[in-house]
């Protein structure tokens, strides 16, 4: 199977993309934003839903309720990111959106980190449904073992989780700098 975290069911979205995402999107690419990046607008109490289920996130609706995601088209009777390919993502590993690098981690409100299986309700469902999850979820017992068939350590992880952090902080600034440009 090719990447679950690049493929979408029904009303489901991509990543979430942040300012410093699309900047650097756009200089490996040279594509316009326009052509892999979408916004989708939240109510006030979806986008504060969404930041107080996803602490990485803190901040990101500051200055409007509207979230950057990765474009989708359909592929092959599946809807997919549009910049998967044949043999999967076609940025460089160092070019691609942090929260695509840190899939499938996620930081919890709690503090702790564990695995984004919210599609299915939980690791244990993940597991068994043999079907649009996260290859390593499916198979792996622990979260060890996750890590281990990532090749990622948990350093990385919390370090990409403090590079997501950092872009969210940057992200709302950047977008009232734009908008103030604009009025002049």
């Amino acid at each position: 199977m090719l990447g679950a975290c690049c493929e979408v069911g029904e009303g489901e979205s991509l990543a979430t993309l942040t300012d410093a995402d699309v900047a650097l999107i756009e200089r490996a690419t040279g594509l316009l934003r326009k052509r892999f990046c979408e916004e989708e607008w939240l109510t006030a109490e979806e986008a504060h839903a969404y930041e107080e289920r996803r602490p990485l996130y803190l901040g990101y609706f500051r200055s409007a309720p509207r979230r950057l995601t990765l474009r989708w088209r359909s592929r092959t009777g599946r809807s997919a990111c549009v910049l998967l390919g044949t043999h999967g993502c076609t940025l460089p590993e160092d070019s691609r959106p942090t929260a695509c690098r840190l899939y499938p981690f996620e930081l919890w409100p709690d503090g702790s980190w564990s695995l984004q299986v919210e599609r299915h309700g939980g690791v244990s469902a993940a597991q068994r449904s043999g079907r649009d999850a996260c290859l390593a979820v499916e198979e792996a017992s622990s979260m060890e073992e996750v890590l281990a068939a990532l090749g990622k350590t948990r350093t990385e992880v919390e370090s990409l989780g403090e590079r997501l952090r950092r872009e969210v902080q940057a992200h709302p600034r950047a977008q009232v700098v734009r908008k103030r440009r604009t009025r002049h």
